[in-house]
């Protein structure tokens, strides 16, 4: 869920974010994958999908619940936010 009110160029934008941050992931480069990510939600900062892989990609607890807790800003009741929180909550 991304904002749909970005210009046509910020699209084009993200898109390739979206596609240079899955390409960094499948190769093991979990560090710029979470570069692309934060690019992303940079520029779309509603952005409830980047922020839910950002937390999968920090390493930080403190940062993954923060990750999780802007997901509810944006959708409350997210399941998968919620059970990052838990998940999370026990690692502490």
């Amino acid at each position: 869920m991304s904002n749909d009110q970005t210009d046509p160029k910020e699209q084009i934008i993200l898109a390739t974010f979206w596609e240079k941050a899955k390409q960094a992931a499948a190769q093991g480069q979990h560090e710029q994958a979470r570069a692309w990510i934060e690019g992303i939600v940079e520029l779309d900062g509603k952005n409830v999908d980047a922020w839910l892989r950002l937390a999968q990609l920090v390493p930080d607890a403190r940062e993954r619940m923060l990750c999780y807790s802007r997901v509810l800003e944006l959708a409350p009741g997210n399941p998968q936010a919620k059970a990052g929180l838990r998940r999370t909550r026990r690692e502490m």
